[in-house]
């Protein structure tokens, strides 16, 4: 028995430091997911309830997230209910690659529970229906179709949920960002020092995801270059320019592709952030698919320019 329970404790301690450490992959606040999907649960009356599940939820970070759950249920004891809560979500083990991790999740939510009862009308008789207070827990796996579609199989129960099983298919979006460090009237004072770019996948601003290995390994290279300079000369700054390839000349997909760039550049400050250069070095543009590099080879305008640069001597 003691020896299970040096195992148990080892389990938990390695699955919470596993996610302490994935909160370090990318900042929170950055990504939304809206899923849909079907359950069925057992909730407190005779006969099983079908239900409709609509599921918005944030990234806190890779580990936590922040939902609010909608689900519709009709049971065969003709009862219809509708719920609403608020949950915490801990994706306390994340295997497999970091850009598509599968993650497996305890949640816990509070919220109200709305039942109906009658055969006569839809909503039945007054004398029937009831409110309740809701507790809910979770658990379940959240498993990467692609880097953005999921599926996600869950187990759960509390009150007045005695039980029950769900199944959801989602998409994750990103929330535009258009930040910018740094001073500009700094950066018009100063030379050019080195220009080179990091390249990224078709229709994606998430770093070393559907490119080449040794494209990989290159974007790896010039961030710790580039890192190491800027950490070896406080007064240098890098101008981060973000670049997407252009489709057509339709008004909407420019402004798509303003927005993909300016993300592919936040990406790459987020990078140079976490290897140590301070954001008063940066400063974060999007150009959208305006600078080609090449009307043949696309995934040459498929980039994030980094511009070192330092300040004129004579100023």
């Amino acid at each position: 028995m003691k020896h299970e329970k040096r195992i148990i404790f080892l389990l938990m301690f390695a699955a919470f430091f596993n996610g302490l450490y994935a909160q370090t992959e990318f900042p929170g606040g950055y990504y939304w997911s809206l899923d849909a999907g079907y359950g069925t649960a057992d909730v407190l009356v005779k006969g099983l309830s079908n239900q409709f599940i609509i599921d918005p939820k944030i990234w806190l970070s890779p580990a936590f997230m922040v939902g609010n759950k909608f689900g519709i249920n009709y049971s065969t004891d003709k009862i219809l209910a509708f719920e609403d809560q608020l949950y915490l979500r801990w994706n306390f083990l994340r295997p497999g690659p970091p850009e598509k991790p599968v993650n497996i999740f305890l949640q816990g939510g509070i919220g109200m529970l709305a039942m109906y009862r009658g055969t006569d009308t839809l909503f039945g008789d007054a004398v029937n229906n009831r409110g309740s207070l809701m507790f809910d827990m979770a658990a379940g796996v959240t498993i990467p179709l692609t880097s953005r579609w999921h599926i996600e199989p869950s187990i759960r129960g509390g009150y007045p949920h005695i039980a029950g099983i769900s199944i959801t298919a989602g998409y994750k979006f990103r929330f535009p960002q258009r930040i910018k460090y740094g001073n500009l009237d700094i950066i018009k004072r100063m030379l050019v020092a080195s220009v080179d770019s990091i390249m990224f996948g078709p229709d994606t601003e998430q770093y070393n995801v559907d490119i080449d290995r040794s494209v990989q390994e290159r974007n790896e290279t010039v961030l710790d270059s580039i890192a190491k300079t800027l950490k070896s000369n406080p007064d240098f700054r890098v101008r981060i320019e973000g670049h997407a390839n252009p489709v057509t000349n339709d008004s909407a997909e420019t402004g798509r592709l303003i927005a993909l760039s300016v993300m592919r550049a936040d990406t790459v400050a987020e990078k140079l952030k976490a290897k140590g250069v301070t954001e008063e070095q940066m400063v974060v543009m999007g150009f959208g698919g305006s600078k080609i590099i090449s009307s043949d080879i696309w995934n040459m305008n498929r980039r994030v320019e980094l511009i070192v640069l330092q300040i004129k001597n004579n100023l």
